[in-house]
């Protein structure tokens, strides 16, 4: 079984052009309105309670270290 050429005439042609444009841009609307939101960045966690933020150690109370006698 043979097919002879396929005559498609122009109006036919622009009108499958024109649907799948519409068709192209409707997928693309219906992907950009169907994205969920991305979440929030997460909080930086708080400083911890007792801790130097700048690296230096507390000051020790005075008179702890006589407490041990050892």
């Amino acid at each position: 079984m043979t097919l002879g050429p396929l005559h498609v005439s122009a109006r036919t042609r622009n009108r499958f052009i024109v649907a799948v444009v519409v068709a192209l841009a409707g997928s693309v609307a219906w992907l950009i309105r169907s994205r969920r939101p991305q979440p929030p960045a997460p909080a930086p966690a708080p400083p911890r309670i007792g801790y130097s933020r700048n690296g230096s150690a507390p000051a020790p109370v005075a008179g702890a270290s006589a407490e041990n006698g050892r």
